[in-house]
């Protein structure tokens, strides 16, 4: 009776744990095995029957949703085209992470209802503005220690406006994303500089 009760106990709690996490899968991230054995928590899915997306966003919450949506994108993109010149696997690990971010803020923009500034664009294409922040970084990276600089430029770049979009919110899901963006990036950072 007690190894019944015993189950259903964890059952339960396994289950209650699962309704918590259906909002925000949290996984490990590795950025460079290599380098940085660093881990952080980062928002893989936002897409869960248990989010709330019944607050009212400001322009300024559209607005930076839209730009980090892009802004990630140009990280992957910029990471996966160093990665096919120089062969660095930090390279193509970052890109992996990037890509985890852009479907965090992806999750973020559907859940609201918005348009994914994103949508139907390849590798290496954007608006206007991000499409010239994408061509100077790519010429910035002449060789593997320019790249990686570009690289050390992303993260702090990254970190800077996830600080900055943090401060012009009060809606609980975006902060939260942002915050595991924020720690995300913060790692990515570290593993550059280690390589200079």
């Amino acid at each position: 009776m007690k190894k019944i009760s015993l189950i259903i106990a964890s059952m339960t709690l396994v289950g209650l744990g699962i309704i918590f996490l259906s909002c925000t899968k949290i996984s490990d991230d590795a950025v460079d095995d290599s380098s940085l054995k660093g881990r952080s928590s980062q928002s893989n899915s936002i897409t869960g029957t248990n989010c709330d997306f019944t607050a009212v966003l400001t322009e300024t919450e559209i607005k930076n949703l839209m730009h980090m949506r892009e802004e990630e994108k140009v990280a992957r993109d910029v990471y996966l085209a160093f990665y096919d010149m120089y062969k660095i696997q930090i390279f193509s690990n970052i890109a992996k992470s990037e890509q985890r971010h852009m479907d965090a803020v992806l999750g973020l923009i559907e859940g609201y209802g918005l348009t994914d500034p994103a949508d139907g664009k390849d590798v290496g294409e954007f608006t206007p503005d991000f499409q010239s922040l994408y061509d100077a970084l790519i010429a910035e990276g002449t060789s593997l220690i320019k790249a990686l600089e570009v690289g050390v430029k992303i993260e702090e770049m990254d970190i800077a406006d996830l600080t900055k979009c943090l401060s012009e919110t009060e809606t609980a899901n975006i902060i939260q994303v942002y915050n595991n963006l924020l720690a995300a990036s913060q790692n990515h950072l570290k593993a550059f500089q280690s390589k200079l």
